[in-house]
C-alpha cells in the first residue's frame, strides 16, 4: 500500500514538472493572430520528401492552422530546420527559416532523413510566404 502511494505522489509531481515546462509558448503576430512553434512533424500521410510546405488542421473542427516546413529528404543526419521570424507585414505573414546542414566531416547518421518543423496558427493565414534566411522560397505542397 505504501509503495501505491508513492508511486502515485512521482506520478503527479512529474505531471507537475512536465506540465510547467512547455516551450510551445504562444506569440502573437502584430494583427493579433496567435502563433507558436513546434517540433518536426511525425506524421506518415504527408509526403514530406519534398521541399516545400504543407498546410493542416488534422481534421479537426476549430483546430489551429499547421504549417509544416520540409526541407526534403537528405541522405544523412545532421540537417535540421530553425524558425528564425515569423512577421506579419501589410497583410502578408513572413516566415523565415534556417536550413541547418552538417559541416564536412561531422558525423552524422547514416540514414535518409526528412527535416520538418511546424508553426502553428490560430487563423489561416491568406497571404504567407515561407523562405529561408538565403530566401528561397518554399513552396506549398496542397
Amino acid at each position: 500500500m505504501k509503495n501505491k502511494h508513492i508511486l502515485i505522489l512521482v506520478v503527479m509531481l512529474c505531471l507537475l514538472v512536465f506540465t510547467g515546462c512547455n516551450r510551445n509558448d504562444k506569440t502573437k503576430l502584430r494583427d493579433g493572430v496567435d502563433y507558436k512553434i513546434n517540433g518536426e512533424f511525425t506524421g506518415e500521410y504527408l509526403d514530406i520528401s519534398k521541399r516545400g510546405y504543407y498546410i493542416d488542421t488534422l481534421n479537426q473542427p476549430n483546430a489551429p492552422y499547421l504549417y509544416i516546413i520540409c526541407m526534403g529528404q537528405k541522405n544523412t543526419g545532421g540537417y535540421s530546420l530553425k524558425v528564425k521570424e515569423v512577421n506579419s507585414i501589410d497583410g502578408k505573414t513572413e516566415i523565415i527559416v534556417e536550413e541547418i546542414t552538417p559541416d564536412k566531416g561531422d558525423m552524422v547518421t547514416m540514414a535518409f532523413t526528412n527535416p520538418t518543423i511546424i508553426v502553428e496558427f490560430s487563423k489561416y493565414q491568406e497571404n504567407i510566404i515561407i523562405k529561408n534566411t538565403e530566401g528561397q522560397i518554399f513552396e506549398k505542397l496542397n
